[in-house]
């Protein structure tokens, strides 16, 4: 009885002390794999359930966290915030507390398939924050679905299969008509085009067709500017390509950067202004990391222009020519400002 209390009560100062351990490391997230490295070393230890689950349950907060927030900078100001996990018997709506995502999913006995489930319900919340309510749910779904395969992809490649078997082929069966985004979002995503543009423009058409007679109409919409931005990359290379597109809700312009041999950014004035003429609303600047300071340059040139706002400058894991790492912004006409 003696032994059992003894053993009570250093898993109680285990919890109390990790407890406190916990609330430092949440102030520096840098330090959520020493959080995780300690919670297993007890775990292995002092073999008890509660300490067990307590480190399955850190190492997947840590993991889901390292893995999203590589795309902090690729995705929409304030859509990636940190999450904790609450498990639960059965999986319940997640809710937004204080700039934290909380994870409310039921536990398995797979880590791998834990972690899977971690981050494709992360991305099920944190995407469209504001708008989750006014776009359809098979589009919202197969954007989750492709930032969970790419972001499991190239942080944890062996567990694709899995993802892709009981996810992925899950939602399909549940809803066939995701199919109808999901291989168009693999094509875009590929240079860039999906985080850096698509996205943007249907949280942003969302929010705007709210409270009109648009938003009966907005699955019809997204098509259009899904379909407009497969035909603009199909015709890169082509003359007759379309770098700008005006809808009911928004219009939008491409402006792809390569510094010339002469090396001046007047041409990219110019054409920023020639969007000003034509009344566009968004301009979209997308560039390659190896020019990443003649792509500021053009960027911050145009920025000064009095008829356009700098909303925000972000990265991308594929440029417009398909490589590794690109650099894009956002910028609004003024005179259209919503």
């Amino acid at each position: 009885m003696d032994l059992l209390k003894s053993i009570l009560a250093v898993i109680g100062g285990i919890v109390l002390i990790m407890t406190f351990l916990d609330l430092v490391f949440n102030l520096t997230p840098k330090l959520s794999n020493i959080k995780s490295n300690i919670w297993d070393f007890f775990a292995k230890r002092v073999k008890h359930k509660k300490l067990e689950k307590q480190a399955v349950k850190s190492n997947i907060e840590t993991i889901v966290n390292v893995t999203v927030n590589s795309l902090t900078d690729e995705l929409p100001k304030n859509w990636i915030n940190r999450a904790s996990i609450q498990w639960v018997r059965d999986k319940s709506a997640s809710s937004i507390q204080n700039n934290e995502i909380i994870l409310r999913i039921k536990p398995y006995e797979s880590q791998d398939y834990n972690l899977i489930n971690g981050i494709y319900f992360y991305f099920t919340q944190a995407l469209f924050p504001t708008t989750k309510e006014v776009i359809p749910s098979n589009i919202r779904k197969s954007v989750a679905l492709q930032i969970s395969k790419r972001t499991i992809s190239r942080n944890k490649p062996y567990l694709i299969p899995k993802f892709e078997e009981e996810f992925l082929e899950k939602e399909i069966q549940d809803d066939t008509t995701i199919l109808n985004y999901f291989d168009k979002y693999n094509k875009i995503d590929a240079q860039g085009f999906f985080t850096g543009i698509f996205i943007r423009e249907v949280s942003a058409v969302a929010e705007l067709s709210r409270y009109t007679e648009l938003r009966n109409k907005i699955e019809e919409e997204i098509t259009c500017i899904l379909d407009h931005i497969i035909n603009f990359q199909n015709r890169l290379q082509k003359a007759d390509i379309c770098w700008n597109r005006t809808g009911p809700a928004t219009s939008y312009a491409f402006m792809l950067v390569a510094r010339p041999t002469h090396k001046s950014i007047l041409p990219y004035l110019k054409r920023a202004k020639e969007n000003i003429d034509n009344n566009i609303d968004h301009l979209y600047i997308l560039g390659c990391n190896q020019e990443m300071k003649f792509v500021k340059d053009v960027i911050y040139s145009i920025s000064r222009m009095p008829e356009y706002d700098l909303v925000e400058i972000f990265t991308l894991h594929k440029d417009y020519r398909g490589e590794n790492d690109g650099i894009g912004a956002l910028l609004i006409n003024t005179k259209n400002k919503k």
